[in-house]
């Protein structure tokens, strides 16, 4: 069996692992916007994953191509410490995929979250202000494992929804190109 389903699928693709070197709180939005750059250097790309590496797609019919319109949520569920959770409404985090010229016309995400939370709230308002939307896959295609035996979370950032907020008086100066 493959170890990536999207060898069955008969994609084109290359994954890109960005991990931070310094001992600062982790910041995953800065992680994605140096990830995008990095790889349009090798291939200009019409479409990107943005993947939290501990998610594993379960269902083979989930398929990581970029939607025709909207950028779209694949996490839908998470099975993840013998529980299943469902992201709120305004989350965008975990797994999601969207055209290169979405992610540019949104400026990429944003890079003032320090810590886990807040960022994926952010890029769910960053595709509103540019009336990009977005939508999520159902519970049964869009169904990940979250691998947790090695798993250490980084500290929760407690100004993460109240950056978020605050976000559209900062997205003309933070984000893909700061």
């Amino acid at each position: 069996e493959p170890l990536f389903r999207s060898q069955r699928q008969l994609l084109e693709f290359r994954i890109y692992v960005i991990e931070q070197a310094d001992k600062r709180v982790f910041n995953r939005g800065a992680l994605f916007n140096v990830g995008f750059i990095e790889a349009l250097k090798d291939m200009k790309y019409d479409c990107v994953a943005l993947h939290d590496v501990d998610l594993i797609a379960e269902n083979d019919h989930n398929v990581y191509t970029c939607p025709a319109g909207k950028p779209l949520h694949l996490s839908a569920l998470i099975h993840r410490y013998g529980h299943e959770w469902r992201p709120y409404y305004s989350n965008f985090g975990g797994a999601s995929i969207m055209t290169s010229e979405q992610y540019r016309t949104v400026d990429g995400f944003s890079n003032v979250f320090w810590g886990w939370g807040g960022e994926d709230d952010d890029m769910n308002l960053r595709l509103s202000k540019h009336k990009l939307g977005r939508t999520r896959l159902s519970e049964s295609l869009g169904v990940y494992t979250m691998l947790v035996q090695h798993h250490t979370r980084a500290p929760g950032n407690k100004e993460g929804m109240k950056l978020a907020m605050s976000g559209p008086t900062r997205y003309d100066y933070d984000g893909l190109h700061s």
